[in-house]
């Protein structure tokens, strides 16, 4: 698998594969997703097949606190940063099953290890918590989630050996 920073021509395939994953909770404006790109170049990048073909994407940025950013809305000034927050990883249909998805996520971990950041959280939608807890995610209790996440969203996190 190859991974490529998100250069513009890759938006439009971005969007088309949100739209193709996320029938539950629905797609983010392009914008919104512009924004965690802008904030955090280093950890949003695509998946490009041997052809070239975008095959899937991964959006992480820097958070801090107890509660996950809010859909729908570009990121607030992020000031403070104690983890990287996998706002969005989405892989196009005719490639689910292929590896896409725990490469990218292990591709996300090499670079959290890298920037010194020793966990990744995530809010697992449409009932992918069962994927998320194969690559060592884990249930992070007692915290709500907003609900726009859709219904029986699960904050997850993983603590990564620095």
């Amino acid at each position: 698998m190859i991974f490529k920073k998100i250069e513009e021509i890759h938006w439009n395939r971005i969007l088309e594969i949100q739209d193709e994953s996320y029938q539950e909770v629905g797609t983010e404006e392009l914008d919104v997703l512009k924004s965690k790109n802008a904030v955090a170049p280093d950890t949003c990048f695509v998946c490009v097949s041997k052809s070239g073909g975008v095959v899937g994407y991964l959006l992480a940025h820097p958070w801090n606190g107890v509660y996950p950013p809010k859909l729908f809305e570009p990121l607030p000034n992020i000031t403070h940063c104690e983890y990287l927050y996998l706002h969005d990883m989405a892989i196009s249909p005719q490639s689910k099953g292929r590896g896409v998805g725990r490469a990218a996520a292990l591709k996300l971990f090499e670079i959290a290890k890298n920037k010194g950041m020793n966990k990744v959280v995530l809010v697992a939608v449409q009932g992918s918590e069962s994927f998320w807890s194969t690559i060592g995610f884990q249930e992070v209790k007692g915290v709500s989630v907003c609900s726009s996440y859709g219904e029986k969203a699960l904050l997850m996190e993983k603590v990564l050996a620095v």
